[in-house]
């Protein structure tokens, strides 16, 4: 395993290693949040065993969710002895687990997981009211939730958590 504790994050980033209930990352394309969001994830989740919903509105197919983006990252970390990829979730040896939902066809099933650590919604701005209204009283654990947003259009509504 590579060490985790020489991984660099960006100044912006480092709240994602700090505790609080929501965690909202606004920026354009190329800010690297996504990316951000799923190292620390990945490093976090390798020093205590955690639940992690990733969500989306719009997932049709694992393909659609963030599963590649971890996936490459864990090899980019080294953390391939550590993580088992299979085709719908990845497991972490000490018990870590990352499972993906998409909110607009399976919203009700989202109240189903339990015990969930950490909620990671992926292209937050996308996501519709009803989805937004099932998700944030879902008892989390530790009632954590990320939300990555990109900058909204001129008059798209903004939603508030």
């Amino acid at each position: 395993m590579a060490n985790l504790a020489e991984v660099e994050f960006p100044v912006k980033l480092q709240c994602l290693f700090k505790k609080s209930r929501y965690k909202v990352l606004w920026g354009g394309r190329g800010g690297a949040k996504s990316w951000g969001i799923a190292r620390a994830l990945l490093i976090l989740a390798t020093k205590n065993p955690l639940r992690i919903l990733c969500a989306r509105e719009f997932q049709t197919s694992i393909r659609d969710s963030v599963h590649k983006l971890l996936s490459d990252q864990i090899a980019s970390l080294g953390l391939t002895d550590f993580y088992e990829i299979t085709d719908r979730t990845i497991r972490g040896r000490n018990g870590s687990e990352f499972n993906f939902v998409g909110l607009k066809n399976n919203v009700a099933n989202v109240k189903s997981f339990e015990g969930i650590d950490v909620c990671w919604v992926e292209e937050a701005q996308t996501v519709s009211a009803r989805s937004w209204d099932v998700l944030i009283p879902t008892k989390f654990r530790p009632n954590r939730l990320l939300r990555n947003n990109r900058p909204h259009h001129t008059g798209q509504k903004r939603q508030r958590i």
